[in-house]
């Protein structure tokens, strides 16, 4: 082979290479670049920053998928592309690195750009859902079923199932939730109640809302054929995380009640409500409680409580099992029917 002939082969290689190389990267789908997270223990990943919330940190890497990490234990966090930070105030601001160190959170949005100092419980989100900074909503719900059927000594069929949807969005909020409860003995009713709540929240700062609620409520056993309540309330947002919740209203409500044989009866009512939720074991063991009452303002013996407390356990893909107690009191109930009933339930469902 003559020298010319080398030099032509040579060159038609390199011409190959050109072309090949990029189509072998993309086929094998080999990293070009990526985030790179340094924890203070030394130790490196590299992968994707999916978000901050909580103080847990989630990170996709290709060997794990998305693994958890305390935020606290972070040291510096590179990004390839600039990433969103949501401070406490609301405030949005975009960074390429986080740097935590004892006095302050440095946050550089690129070379050769100076750092910005916050302190480290400034920062609150990086990259925050949609619906947090005024894109669109967020939907949330769920739905429980409790379904036993017993046949032999006893022929006794139970049902009951509740719902819950949500919808939040920047400065609002819509909550529905419902439930329903009918039991036969020996082919006999023996238990028909279902309630409605319709809430909606408009905020006038992170924790300070106010709005209204529309509410129905049906016991078939307790003479009530249907009581509704209507009026605005008042409310403040202690938490609102994935972690923990916890949310109180009051407010003033107008009331009327319709029974099968008691004689009807309306009346202005102080409404309150308490509604809270944390996870125990994150991801794994939640607890819950919700609360409301109605104080009949010119009768202090009227009194209605309703109350769940219970414990769910995420299973998998949105399954979910509960166990739960449900106290109703009425204090204004005809004089032949208990005032208070007691339920205990075991319920599996799907939440999204």
């Amino acid at each position: 082979m003559t020298m010319k002939m080398y030099a032509k082969s040579v060159y038609r290689i390199n011409l190959l290479s050109l072309f090949v190389l990029p189509v072998m990267l993309l086929l094998t789908g080999a990293p070009v670049s990526a985030d790179e997270l340094l924890m203070k223990d030394g130790s490196r990943l590299q992968g994707k920053v999916v978000k901050k919330e909580d103080g847990i940190l989630e990170f996709e890497t290709s060997f794990a998928g998305v693994i958890k990490v305390q935020w606290a234990e972070v040291s510096e966090l590179h990004a390839d592309e600039p990433v969103t930070v949501m401070l406490v105030n609301e405030e949005t601001v975009s960074a390429t690195t986080i740097r935590n160190t004892e006095q302050a959170t440095l946050l550089e949005s690129g070379a050769g750009e100076p750092a910005s100092s916050i302190e480290p419980d400034e920062l609150a989100y990086i990259n925050p859902a949609p619906w947090r900074l005024g894109e669109g909503a967020r939907w949330t719900g769920r739905v429980n079923l409790d379904l036993k059927s017993q046949r032999g000594n006893t022929d006794k069929d139970e049902f009951d199932t509740d719902a819950e949807l949500g919808m939040r969005r920047k400065h609002d909020r819509f909550t529905l939730i419902g439930q329903f409860e009918k039991d036969k003995n020996a082919g006999t009713v023996t238990d028909e109640n279902w309630k409605l709540n319709n809430k909606y929240d408009y905020f006038l700062s992170k924790q300070l809302y106010y709005g209204g609620v529309l509410a129905f409520e049906h016991d078939k056993f307790a003479d009530l054929d249907l009581r509704t309540s209507i009026g605005p309330h008042i409310g403040y947002q202690f938490f609102e995380s994935t972690a923990m919740n916890l949310n109180t209203d009051i407010g003033i409500l107008y009331v009327d009640e319709n029974f099968d044989e008691a004689e009807d009866n309306d009346y202005w009512a102080l409404g309150w409500l308490v509604k809270f939720d944390r996870f125990l074991v994150p991801g794994r063991v939640q607890f819950y409680h919700r609360h409301t009452g109605l104080l009949d303002t010119g009768d202090s013996s009227n009194l209605t409580v309703n109350s769940w407390t219970g414990f769910r356990f995420p299973l998998y893909m949105g399954i979910v099992a509960s166990t739960e107690a449900e106290i109703e009191y009425d204090g204004g109930a005809p004089d032949n029917v208990d005032k208070t009933d007691k339920t205990y339930r075991v319920k599996l469902g799907y939440q999204w």
